[in-house]
């Protein structure tokens, strides 16, 4: 897998300090799917090494538009939480399988809602905060007279 080395900046660039990630509070949001990424998930000692989907998504928030990356590794650890992303999207079950197909090409633009939890871990001993998204089910998406902690825009 290459390494990322960066890009070379010139002298009369301009440049922001977005280099980090940012936080959601917790809540439930509509995002679309803005593009996604083919890589490789290199393994670990609790996944074997697999095919990594890294997917953009631009979330409404309070505080204005905002566009997350989550990463689906495609291992049958994860596969439920993959079928749970498309699920989300609107893809429906096969009647005679009952899986769901990995339609990746289809769902740029597509749009859905998750809900954010804040998640506190250790790293060099430093206390840090991340996110861990659930992904919801249409038939369970707040409806237009419901109003979730972060209210998202109708895409």
């Amino acid at each position: 897998m290459a390494e990322d080395k960066g890009v070379a900046l010139d002298w009369d660039d301009e440049v922001s300090d977005d280099g980090g990630f940012t936080l959601l509070p917790e809540g439930v949001y509509q995002f679309q799917v803005s593009g996604f990424e083919r890589k490789r998930f290199d393994g670990s000692a609790k996944m074997a090494p697999c095919p990594k989907a890294e997917v953009k998504l631009t979330v409404m928030t309070d505080t204005g538009v905002e566009t997350i990356t989550e990463s689906l590794l495609l291992n049958t650890k994860t596969a439920w939480r993959i079928a749970k992303f498309f699920e989300c999207l609107g893809f429906e079950k096969d009647p005679d399988t009952g899986k769901i197909p990995m339609a990746w090409s289809r769902i740029d633009g597509m749009s859905g809602w998750l809900k954010a939890t804040v998640r506190e871990y250790l790293k060099d001993g430093v206390k840090r905060e991340a996110n861990d998204f659930d992904w919801i089910a249409p038939a369970d998406a707040p409806q237009q007279d419901e109003q979730p902690q972060q209210q998202g825009w109708t895409m």
